[in-house]
């Protein structure tokens, strides 16, 4: 059991292997729940409340150790793209706030890329593997709460908001942790796959313009199902 929450590194994770697969799975599989059951959950508010309790416990319980280290010992200006994704789908959900709910919707495309491309070096043997991917299941989850259960449909007008508000935090992001180091966002520094590499071997300006473009592709991508809605 020590050694379970201890920080040393136990037996990490094989990219792609099957329990990579079977972490990819289960994510989908949660989204997919969450979202079937979002009207049904509506309509009971009751039971609504109560699983929003549960879901804002779990937060707690997966990101509190992280959440004491970066802001009580870093600075708030290096928190990565996912810390920020779920603390503020976290308030958004809690509070039903739509307008933030709207905006930090989109950053979740962060946890897509998390996933897919893991940067853990903690694997399932240690509390660590599991606080990693659960806090960023748990921010897919909760935008997708949102979206099902509070019908918070975010608008052409929210996607650029949230794009230039990001652009904004991703430049002071990516200039403190260059310079003072800390979490690597969006893969600024490490390339998730080794062909990237002799891209960011030829330009770093090349090489994050690559990845920024990217990123705003995917949250326009995540606006399309939404188009026909505001259409109706």
């Amino acid at each position: 059991m020590n050694e379970f929450f201890s920080n040393e590194v136990g037996s990490s994770i094989e990219w792609f292997g099957t329990t990579h697969i079977l972490i990819i799975l289960g994510f989908i599989f949660s989204l997919f729940f969450i979202g079937f059951f979002g009207k049904k959950l509506s309509n009971k508010k009751t039971l609504e409340i109560i699983v929003r309790i549960f879901l804002i416990a779990l937060v707690v319980v997966f990101e509190w150790n992280v959440f004491e280290n970066r802001l009580l010992n870093t600075s708030i200006i290096r928190l990565p793209l996912c810390a920020v994704a779920l603390y503020g789908l976290t308030y958004s959900v809690a509070l039903k706030k739509e307008k933030a709910f709207k905006m930090f919707y989109f950053y979740w495309f962060g946890t897509i890329f998390t996933f897919l491309f893991f940067d853990t070096p903690f694997g399932l043997d240690r509390w660590s593997g599991w606080t990693y991917f659960g806090a960023h299941a748990m921010i897919g989850i909760l935008a997708i709460y949102g979206l099902s259960v509070f019908k918070f449909i975010p608008s052409k007008k929210d996607l650029w908001v949230s794009m230039n508000v990001l652009a904004v935090y991703a430049f002071l992001s990516g200039y403190a942790t260059f310079i003072y180091g800390g979490s690597d966002e969006l893969f600024l520094k490490n390339p998730p796959v080794d062909f990237l590499n002799v891209l960011k071997d030829t330009s770093q300006i090349l090489y994050t313009t690559v990845w920024v473009l990217f990123a705003a592709l995917i949250m326009v991508i995540m606006y399309l199902p939404f188009v026909s809605k505001k259409r109706k």
